[in-house]
């Protein structure tokens, strides 16, 4: 009875965890392309502030006045380090740092196209959304 107890008390404890945020961010990533077909990455310049909202990696305006969802294509990854968060071109090894102004290429994303697409990111994240890559 008191291992129920113990094992209760732990399941309780660990949902409370995972409620108040003490995962890592989300990252939201696009789709791998279908087997057969190239990635076709945008090349509209984007910008702004890597930052994290509600859980969710964003990118603010670098006025701070409004920030967006990107998805970001595959090689793009979220490191930590003592410094703090970064985003990692994992091709060149190239660490974004957030708090600081970044360029990336990408374009954007209508919001019921990523409703279909992303509903995960949707949920999670909210609009607006955008595609985006790391330079090298």
């Amino acid at each position: 009875m008191k291992r129920l107890g113990y094992c209760i008390l732990f399941v309780a404890i660990s949902g409370c965890a995972a409620v108040l945020g003490g995962g890592e961010p989300f990252l939201p990533l696009l789709n791998p392309p279908p087997p057969g077909q190239e990635e076709v990455y945008l090349t509209a310049a984007l910008g702004g502030v890597p930052v994290i909202e509600r859980g969710c990696v964003r990118i603010a305006s670098p006025a701070g006045d409004r920030s967006r969802t990107v998805l970001w294509h595959r090689g793009t990854e979220l490191g930590k380090d003592s410094q703090g968060y970064y985003l990692l071109n994992a091709r060149t090894g190239t660490r974004y740092r957030f708090g600081t102004v970044i360029a990336f290429g990408g374009g954007e994303m209508p919001a019921d196209w990523a409703a279909q697409s992303y509903p995960e990111a949707v949920r999670r994240c909210g609009p607006p959304y955008a595609s985006g890559w790391l330079p090298k």
